[in-house]
């Protein structure tokens, strides 16, 4: 009876979703301006597929942002012209890795949803885009809007267990409007999650890429005798943890168990990485144990990498992950990790005994125990560290990961596939690249 009702709700909300939809769409077309000095490219040779990536943010430490710039690295050229945007604007060093691989991350604004839907159209035109990916409920429904009527694709692809749709009617018209499109899910505890009852599109799972930094020169890991500069003895027990501060990632164990390390007598130290809005709850939790004066808060990094190098154990309590990037580059970095066995990815990411630990989610005393365990067999710590690079290695190849992505896109939109190699845009003499000078788009 309950699943008869969601069905008629879904149906109803579907139908007003699709009205939207279209309302978009037809005030576009009244309404629809190229910003000021509107870059118009002369049609390319190349029989790539066109793909414009949209996310809400691009900041240097985001999850998704990172996998975008590894996918960028990583995409045949030849099958895949990469483009990305973004609701805000991208950070300066996120512009600087895409600038590096000749791309321009490009911001649509972030005011309502006809606004951005408008200048994202602008881009799809600008750029001959083929297919829109969408990583967040608003992303997805601004790609429908801009691709109404253009023959372009949209691909809706989750990467978090909950936040991209939150709440009844948005998973009602999420349910609706994603139907026959292609789902692309980071885990499988993200498609258990997301994936729509009596979906009819392609789906799959694909773990993101992670690059393996080892010989990077500029991502070698700090030598120990740095752990002073952040105030840590070097002789200490070194443990970490990098997530956002908000509630679901636990931060209350992290630092409980730092406490408890305390009342043991463990000589233990906590490097916490992140920023957010828990962040103030968090601090004075750490002032209120023994152990507040072993638990350094240093905000959100850009050397996250290097910063392993200073850790001896790395702990994960996070209640829920869709993927789980931390604990992967911690993986990578020889790192043994201890991680809450809890509803998400990371299970998936872990054999616990062989490539890491599974703990009792929310249990501090828990973690000290794992701490204590590894602390005390180093020699399994070290062998631990070994085999969760090697399974990570062979797991999250970045290469692996775009080949499975464009291969997604091409089986997921033949036809394109078929347009682009059959009639491949070619340039022509008289259309040289010009730079529009229109009005404005109305806000």
């Amino acid at each position: 009876m309950e699943s008869m009702i969601y069905l008629a709700v879904t149906k109803t909300l579907g139908a007003i979703a699709a009205l939207f939809v279209a309302t978009g769409q037809v005030l576009l077309m009244f309404r629809w301006r190229k910003s000021p000095a509107t870059r118009v490219s002369a049609p390319r040779t190349s029989s790539a597929l066109r793909v414009l990536f949209l996310h809400r943010d691009l900041p240097v430490h985001g999850g998704v942002p990172q996998c975008l710039i590894n996918l960028a690295r990583a995409l045949d050229r030849e099958r895949i012209e990469f483009h990305v945007a973004s609701f805000d604007p991208p950070s300066e060093e996120m512009k600087q890795k895409f600038n590096a691989l000749s791309m321009e991350p490009r911001s649509i604004g972030d005011k309502g949803y006809l606004s951005p839907s408008r200048n994202l159209r602008g881009l799809v035109e600008e750029h001959e885009i083929d297919i829109l990916v969408a990583t967040t409920f608003k992303a997805y429904v601004c790609a429908k809007i801009a691709a109404r009527g253009r023959n372009v694709g949209v691909v809706f692809w989750l990467h978090a267990v909950r936040g991209s749709v939150e709440g009844f009617f948005r998973r009602a018209i999420r349910d609706f409007l994603t139907m026959d499109d292609p789902m692309l899910f980071v885990s499988r505890a993200v498609r258990d999650a997301q994936l729509p009852p009596g979906h009819r599109g392609p789906s799959e799972v694909i773990y993101n890429g992670v690059e393996d930094v080892a010989s990077d020169p500029h991502e070698q890991p700090y030598p120990p005798e740095m752990r002073q500069v952040f105030g840590v003895p070097g002789d200490a027990l070194v443990l970490a943890y990098i997530a956002e501060f908000i509630i679901w990632k636990d931060h209350a164990t992290a630092i409980g168990t730092m406490h408890e390390l305390a009342r043991r007598n463990v000589d233990a130290h906590l490097l916490l990485i992140g920023i957010g809005q828990d962040i103030q709850a968090a601090r004075l939790m750490a002032k209120a144990g023994p152990g507040a004066d072993r638990i350094h808060f240093l905000g959100a990094r850009s050397d996250v990498r290097r910063l392993l190098g200073l850790v001896d154990i790395y702990i994960h309590p996070s209640r829920e992950e869709g993927f789980g990037l931390a604990v992967v580059e911690a993986m990578l970095a020889s790192r043994p990790v201890a991680a809450a066995q809890s509803t998400g990815a990371v299970i998936e990411l872990i054999e616990s005994g062989r490539t890491g630990l599974l703990v009792n989610p929310g249990s501090a005393t828990a973690f000290a125990d794992a701490v204590v365990g590894l602390a005390g067999d180093p020699d399994r710590a070290r062998q631990m560290g070994i085999a969760a690079r090697a399974s990570c290695l062979e797991k999250f190849d970045v290469d692996r990961f775009a080949e499975a992505i464009t291969l997604f896109l091409e089986e997921s939109f033949p036809s394109m596939v078929r347009r682009r190699r059959i009639h491949p845009a070619v340039p022509s003499a008289e259309t040289p690249e010009i730079v529009a000078e229109t009005a404005g788009v109305h806000g």
